[in-house]
């Protein structure tokens, strides 16, 4: 590789990276203290969150396939830095409206969808197209300042939001989103190794009867319960419990820590094995029973702190099993990586909405023994998930 062409992708690595970091910060912002925020201003009435929800992951779902084909060998950059921009404006409609975000939920929604539509359907592909041989590099050094920041960011919001206002912290919030522009100017388009037309329906015809990715996307269908409506249902509980957001904040720093340790001991020390998976999976459900029993302060944070040892463990094995069988797979890399990230959020998205629509049901009871029930069920996908990642320890290595 030229020396320019070294220049050119570190530069990019190096955008790329901080980008993501940031969306990290913003996503933590946006779908925990906003969580929160709303909840408080509805008087815990967390239907209009359902609905939000429901129509952000509509607006993904079509993005995605909207822009999949535009993207698939050109204009990545571009659509990629069109979701930053976006995403400024989101905040900052936030920011303005204050308190009357209620009245707008539905739309906000939406176009908080298209804002997260339109950064990974191009952000997927540039990661892949730029780490292909450093990708371990890439997602150990993501991943331990990822974690730093999770560390900090929480109670730095709990707290500035608890001192000042939620509105106030948003604009603040608007300059790491600027900040998170200003990175994506380093990423460069680069030469496309397959001039393939975008195709889903060959696509789908090429994989669907390989085992592994079969697997694959039935983690996908777990995943989008248990990755997204389980910490929703988190944060209802713990502002419903403890009631400030500086609560919020201070307990989820203390549960990124846990979770940071937990992911470098048994990632880099132990190994994540199937001995581990299926303690991880007595553990979550232990928990989730202890709530089950007696909603509290011990059994949430007792929860929690499972949740941030030993979940961290299965989503972790989950994305890195997938992960590899991606990278096995010579063709699906080079000619239908965008086809497979496309499908990846089709069944994703779907799950999501099919969650988020029965935490609506539930919100309609306001009871809660049905929170207990949704609780319950997630607990069983859980469930299903250990095993779909035993079945990966056992078979692909």
């Amino acid at each position: 590789m030229k020396l320019k062409d070294k220049i050119k992708n570190n530069r990019s690595i190096i955008g790329l990276t901080g980008a993501c970091l940031i969306n990290n910060i913003l996503y933590m912002f946006l779908n925990t203290f906003m969580v929160a925020y709303f909840i408080t201003l509805t008087n815990y009435d967390y239907k209009l969150i359902s609905i939000y929800y429901i129509l952000s992951f509509i607006g993904i779902l079509i993005t995605f396939l909207i822009f999949a084909k535009t993207i698939k060998n050109r204009r990545q950059v571009i659509i990629f830095r069109c979701g930053i921009i976006l995403y400024c404006v989101y905040i900052l409609i936030i920011a303005l409206l204050k308190e009357k975000i209620t009245n707008y939920y539905a739309y906000l929604g939406f176009f908080y969808g298209i804002v997260q539509g339109l950064f990974w359907v191009a952000g997927h592909p540039l990661i892949n197209e730029y780490t292909q041989n450093v990708e371990n590099s890439f997602i150990s050094i993501k991943s331990i300042l990822s974690k730093i920041l999770k560390i900090f960011f929480p109670i730095i919001f709990g707290a500035s939001i608890e001192l000042t206002s939620f509105s106030y912290i948003a604009k603040i919030v608007l300059l790491l989103s600027l900040i998170q522009f200003l990175f994506s100017l380093l990423i460069k388009d680069k030469e496309k190794i397959s001039h393939k037309k975008y195709d889903l329906k060959e696509y789908i015809k090429y994989i669907k009867n390989n085992n592994k990715f079969k697997i694959v996307y039935k983690i996908a269908v777990c995943d989008g319960i248990v990755n997204y409506l389980l910490e929703t249902l988190v944060t209802i509980l713990i502002v419903m419990t403890f009631k400030t957001t500086l609560s919020l904040g201070i307990l989820t720093t203390i549960f990124s820590i846990c979770s940071m340790l937990s992911v470098y001991v048994f990632q880099y020390k132990l190994k994540s094995n199937k001995k581990i998976l299926k303690f991880s999976c007595i553990a979550m459900v232990i928990s989730v029973l202890l709530l089950l029993l007696n909603i509290n302060k011990i059994s949430i944070i007792i929860y929690n702190l499972c949740n941030s040892i030993f979940l961290v463990l299965l989503l972790n094995t989950a994305e890195t099993k997938n992960y590899d069988i991606i990278n096995e797979d010579k063709k699906v890399i080079n000619d239908y990586i965008v086809e497979h990230q496309t499908t990846w959020q089709i069944i994703l998205n779907i799950s999501r909405i099919v969650g988020y629509i029965i935490l609506f049901v539930a919100s309609l009871f306001n009871n809660m023994t049905v929170f207990k029930i949704l609780l319950f069920l997630v607990t069983l996908v859980i469930i299903i998930y250990s095993k779909l990642m035993i079945s990966f320890s056992n078979n692909y290595k």
